[in-house]
């Protein structure tokens, strides 16, 4: 064998070895499945093609790359992979682990290396009492470390909670095992039946990126630390300028008279209830709402509608759009709807960001209790929900017969808007214009153009 060859094949054993191509086609014999689809982030779809062709050589049947996801890389695109009903879908990188609901997914998580022993040593340090009670946590890059963590720790502190992940992957030491009572953002643990989660400290092993921050938002454990740098930090997620204008945003929300439901995931679990929760209780406020579908959200297809005061957005908890301040109208989540206009939430100590758990059964659900009190705006000074018990009747559900002049009778409907607008985007006149051939349009520099009286004149 040559040089160059015996390279190659090493080469190909470490691309395997960090795509797991082996135990993808296990899995895909496991489940006996027929069409999968493989998804990758952007940063590995060069290296798709030639990941396909190998496991296609592992399991003799073809398989599909999903080339760009409807929503987001850390979200199973399953809307595109029933495009050539595909029966199962591979994940390589980062995920959010949002729960599916059509097709079975297998997860092949990233490695990232980490000195075990210095994180043993400073945790050791940091958490001196044996008996506290902790909740460790770990960003998915590190799960092929934690068997080794678990070993070590587990001994010493008979306390401490290791959390595992709600998904099938290439790690099996990680995976869910047992039927939890709690399974928050793709993490699952069984807490104490004496302790409530408010007791635990928590630990998050990895750096105070997305995935931390929406973890120590949502959980309202005491403390929250997280390592990075070889040092372990505390965070207070209360005291964050994010959440500060989080709370600027619901006034926004309190004010608005017209909302736009913007649904930018189609495969996350219970993702059709938390959107009739959201119509229910913009409807026991009297406010318009629009339901939105553009696919990956961004400010120019949001600008498209000018009429909406504020936009609520159906997505998975680590998407970047609550982080940015590009978008021309104000962007919300569904809890913060509840926050809004539902009396029964009194205070403000954390923010949820999954979705799933503001509905029965989630760990943040309560009861609606529409608001009735009138309050002013800390916005405007006007004076809110003084008009609360004002007839209002859904239009859409009614049929309307269309008069004389063409016109369908509108009331408070959306359409209102629509129909009064100059501008309704690219509708079809047929019969209205007159045919005529194609002509020439302009051509030269956008700031001389050939036609223009100016050009004519110097020439």
């Amino acid at each position: 064998m040559t040089k160059i060859s015996i390279e190659n094949k090493m080469n190909d054993t470490a691309e395997d070895d960090f795509y797991e191509v082996e135990k993808c086609s296990k899995w895909i014999d496991a489940y006996n499945l027929n069409k999968v689809c493989l998804q990758f982030p952007d940063r590995l779809l060069p290296d798709s093609v030639e990941i396909a062709l190998r496991l296609e050589n592992y399991i003799n049947k073809k398989v599909y790359i999903l080339g760009d996801t409807s929503c987001g890389s850390c979200c199973v695109d399953e809307i595109a992979a029933q495009h050539v009903n595909a029966d199962g879908i591979i994940h390589f990188g980062h995920a959010c682990l949002s729960p599916t609901i059509r097709l079975p997914v297998f997860h092949v998580l990233p490695k990232k290396e980490i000195d075990i022993t210095e994180v043993v040593n400073k945790f050791k340090q940091k958490f001196e009492n044996q008996s506290e009670q902790i909740l460790f946590f770990y960003d998915i890059a590190y799960a092929h470390k934690i068997e080794s963590i678990y070993e070590i720790l587990s001994p010493i502190y008979r306390n401490l909670i290791f959390t595992s992940l709600n998904c099938t992957s290439n790690v099996k030491f990680t995976d869910t095992k047992y039927c939890s009572s709690t399974v928050i953002l793709g993490r699952c643990f069984k807490l104490s039946k004496e302790y409530n989660i408010e007791d635990y400290a928590a630990f998050f092993l990895g750096n105070d990126g997305k995935t931390f921050a929406t973890l120590a938002i949502t959980i309202p454990a005491k403390k929250w630390y997280y390592f990075e740098d070889n040092n372990i930090v505390e965070y207070r997620a209360l005291n964050t300028p994010w959440l500060k204008r989080r709370r600027f945003l619901v006034e926004k929300l309190k004010d608005a008279k017209v909302v736009g439901i913007v649904v930018a995931t189609l495969g996350i679990e219970d993702y059709l209830e938390i959107i009739t929760m959201v119509k229910h209780i913009l409807k026991e406020k009297n406010k318009k709402s629009y339901i939105l579908s553009v696919g990956k959200i961004n400010p120019t297809k949001l600008a498209n509608f000018p009429e909406i005061d504020v936009f609520v957005v159906i997505t998975c908890p680590e998407n970047e759009i609550f982080d940015s301040r590009e978008f021309l109208k104000p962007i919300l989540m569904p809890y913060e709807v509840e926050l809004a206009f539902n009396s029964s939430r009194e205070c403000y100590t954390q923010c949820c960001m999954d979705f799933r758990q503001i509905l029965p059964g989630g760990v943040n659900y309560i009861d609606f209790k529409a608001s009735t009190d009138s309050d002013v705006s800390l916005i405007t000074g006007d004076l809110r929900n003084c008009n609360e018990n004002a007839p209002y009747t859904d239009k859409m559900n009614a049929l309307v017969i269309k008069n004389s002049t063409g016109v369908v009778a509108i009331g408070k409907a959306g359409a209102e808007f629509l129909h009064s607008r100059s501008w309704k985007g690219v509708e079809q006149r047929l019969g209205k214009d007159a045919i005529h051939s194609a002509t020439i349009g302009r051509s030269g520099l956008p700031n001389r153009y050939e036609n223009e009286p100016i050009k004519k004149d110097n020439e």
